[in-house]
């Protein structure tokens, strides 16, 4: 009932101002945020800043798009560290209620297109439940897939068209509604092909000719979906798979079904160039692997070589620097390379270096409050923890020093152990490059020294190189 409650008060809050000619609020959003951690949301469109609104004290908020610059479609806020995409069309002042906490799975939309909005936040949370089913799917052969998936797609296709016959969708709405499902249906083809490949290649070679017949109804420049985290997804499981073909062709190596070797990620750079034409996308997607490839190079060949490439490319100068100083990071994390004078600092504000806490072999993590996943990356960890007593496994954050209550907040929030967490400090200019460094995975000797680079917490392998390390 208070969730009705605010909300109402708020709708009251909106009409008002809409009652004032020179507010020019015949567009609007509010809401409220609940257990907020900043004063303050961010409101994106394409990838691009469009404000901050302010939260008032009991977490409410409200904000009047300016008529001149309003364009209908979807937006993206920010509460950090998460996020979440609506829909909105001019008139509409439509009502959001998040809870920080279980951010996802309580967000609820009211008002004008709170239907529509409800709808595409049903299927990203059944989007997410598939990136499970997945990884039960990828063992069954390609027709058992392509029934399942049909199948699920025939649902949702269903659940559209009872909302539509409920409801007074726009055209726009219909067709948003129709790519979501489609591109989401493609995603789950393009996963499965990669799992395939990378892992149970015994189906191969069964995948039927048709399997990827909507690629040649691909559009890889699709302005409004351009920001869509469900079509973003698809281009980048689609590029995966693409590398690996052109990598097949070229080479016909193992190492092709390596998603983040040096040649995979070669090749999606050069793809990338080839297909994009959106500005937005293009440097997205070229930006993207090129600072993987980069942090995951571990010689200074491979780091030469792509910043090569990308000199061939017409690539922004700032972004080119920018990679190039990421270049000279990157060199510091190598096999071998002594990290034992990192500078850290502890959870109760000292000032400390790496090696003051090395009494065994160590696994860092690092991770930042602004980027969602670090639960499923603590949760991770906690599995390996309990199994690996003889590893000291340390979460890293990365955030700015000045952000150290906020650090603090969500180590309590999600009651992670502060006697694993630890803090980059004193990066001097560098600060900026080290969100680069998300999810990077050392296993770091208890001298300091690096004997694995590049890990992956989640790969199938993972503790079969572990248990190597600890055997040898």
């Amino acid at each position: 009932m208070r969730q009705l409650y605010i909300l109402s008060i708020i709708s009251l809050i909106l009409c008002s101002c809409q009652k004032d000619p020179a507010a020019n609020a015949s567009t609007s959003v509010g809401g409220e945020i609940v257990n907020s951690n900043t004063s303050f949301l961010t409101l994106e469109r394409n990838g691009k800043l469009v404000d901050s609104i302010s939260i008032e004290e009991d977490g409410t908020f409200t904000y009047n798009f300016e008529e001149d610059n309003f364009e209908p479609g979807l937006y993206t806020f920010r509460h950090n560290p998460e996020g979440q995409v609506f829909f909105i069309e001019e008139g509409d002042s439509l009502l959001f209620r998040v809870n920080t906490k279980e951010f996802d799975e309580s967000l609820m939309f009211t008002g004008d297109k709170s239907a529509e909005n409800n709808f595409l936040m049903e299927m990203y949370l059944l989007n997410e439940k598939d990136n499970d089913v997945i990884l039960s799917y990828y063992k069954i052969s390609p027709e058992k897939f392509i029934s399942k998936t049909d199948s699920i797609k025939a649902k949702r296709k269903e659940k559209l068209a009872e909302l539509k016959s409920e409801n007074n969708f726009s055209d726009a709405f219909i067709e948003l509604a129709d790519k979501t499902i489609d591109y989401e249906y493609y995603d789950l083809r393009e996963r499965y092909a990669f799992l395939i490949n990378t892992y149970f290649n015994q189906f191969r070679n069964k995948i039927p000719e048709d399997f990827f017949h909507y690629r040649n109804d691909i559009d890889f420049n699709d302005k409004s979906l351009q920001s869509y985290y469900v079509y973003q997804r698809f281009l980048d499981n689609y590029l995966k798979n693409r590398a690996i073909e052109r990598c097949l062709k070229n080479e016909n190596s193992k190492d092709c079904f390596d998603a983040n070797s040096v040649t995979n990620l070669k090749n999606r750079l050069i793809i990338s160039d080839s297909i994009f034409k959106i500005k937005n996308l293009r440097n997205l997607y070229i930006s993207r692997f090129a600072r993987k490839q980069i942090n995951t190079a571990t010689n200074k060949q491979q780091i030469d070589s792509t910043l090569q490439l990308l000199k061939s490319f017409n690539f922004p100068n700032e972004k080119y620097n920018e990679l190039k100083k990421l270049g000279r990071l990157q060199k510091n994390y190598f096999v071998g390379k002594d990290v034992s004078q990192s500078k850290l600092l502890t959870t109760e504000k000292e000032k400390i270096f790496l090696i003051d806490i090395l009494d065994q072999p160590t696994i860092t993590f690092t991770w930042s409050v602004y980027v969602s996943n670090h639960t499923k990356l603590h949760e991770r960890v906690n599995e390996l923890r309990n199994r690996y007593p003889e590893i000291n496994f340390l979460g890293v954050n990365i955030d700015e020093e000045s952000n150290h209550d906020l650090w603090m907040k969500a180590l309590e929030n999600f009651d992670y152990n502060k006697d694993f967490e630890i803090k980059i400090r004193a990066r001097g200019n560098d600060i900026s490059l080290y969100k680069n460094f998300l999810n990077k995975v050392l296993l770091i000797n208890k001298k300091g020294t690096i004997e694995k680079a590049n890990l992956n917490l989640f790969d199938p392998n993972f503790e079969n190189e572990l248990l190597a390390y600890l055997n040898q």
